[in-house]
């Protein structure tokens, strides 16, 4: 039920800031065509909600298992050999991510004396979605890899298995 109530909430999250986006960026439009001057934030308040609408999204898509990777040279491999290296990839992005995390946090933590040009924000508001970025990966390829391990204890293969594609 948390895992089901998570997604529905970054999916909607995702979804409100890819509507503020495009309102944000015809306002923007509209004002440069018919306007005599064009509001100053918008270039900034894009960004920044940008920013936001992949963090919110950027855990689904690992759940999805959607970001680029080469595969080439795993294709070529079948059985349990290809499962062990599914789950090895998976580890070390774990810890790459989890450093992402770390630093990203004492990112934010500096931006707290910092505010944005243009709409006078706290930046620690816009640093920490990279680290609601990294940790909804984290979180996604954690559950992720538990599943490869148990299908790999069980003796099965992940080839063929939703949990690849």
């Amino acid at each position: 039920m948390i895992k089901k109530f998570l997604e529905k909430s970054l999916e909607w999250a995702s979804s409100v800031c890819f509507a503020g986006l495009l309102a944000v960026v015809l306002l923007q439009v509209f004002a440069r065509m018919f306007m005599p001057r064009s509001p100053h934030w918008t270039e900034e308040a894009s960004r920044f909600i940008m920013l936001y609408m992949v963090a919110f999204a950027a855990g689904l898509a690992a759940k999805e298992r959607a970001y680029v990777n080469v595969d080439v040279f795993i294709n070529l491999i079948h059985g349990r050999l290809r499962s062990f290296i599914q789950i090895f990839i998976d580890a070390v992005s774990i810890a790459l991510v989890a450093v992402v995390v770390w630093y990203g946090w004492k990112n934010a933590l500096i931006g707290r004396i910092q505010t944005s040009a243009s709409l006078g924000m706290p930046m620690h508001l816009v640093f920490m979605s990279m680290v609601l970025h990294s940790t909804s990966i984290l979180l996604y390829t954690f559950g992720l890899l538990m599943s490869d391990v148990k299908t790999f204890w069980k003796g099965g293969d992940l080839v063929g298995n939703d949990a690849l594609y």
